[in-house]
């Protein structure tokens, strides 16, 4: 079943950090498997996150194998502590369009 996996990031992470992330991860090139979209974007002064995954298990291989490492290292570049992990939610998704 697809999810909907919603993220806000910890207060004063900045969205360039979410992009170089994106940017060590090579997602782009070479989506995660079993995403179905991603999207981040700033509200209310805090980075959110939005993607629509195939399943929670997809996720979650993909957040424990390349998303936590890739945000470890950029943090670290970036002379940053991650603190808390980032606040979120998993819905199921009832029903859904893809797009062309």
């Amino acid at each position: 079943m697809a999810v909907i996996m919603m993220q806000t990031l910890p207060d004063g992470m900045p969205i360039a950090m979410l992009d170089a992330v994106t940017a060590k991860m090579g997602a782009k090139a070479n989506p995660p498997s079993g995403l179905i979209v991603h999207t981040h974007y700033e509200e209310d002064g805090r980075v959110r996150v939005m993607d629509v995954w195939e399943s929670e298990q997809a996720f979650r291989t993909f957040q424990e194998e390349r998303l936590i490492p890739a945000m470890q290292q950029v943090a670290s570049e970036n002379g940053m502590d991650l603190g808390d992990p980032p606040e979120h939610r998993v819905v199921e998704v009832h029903d859904f369009v893809r797009g062309n």
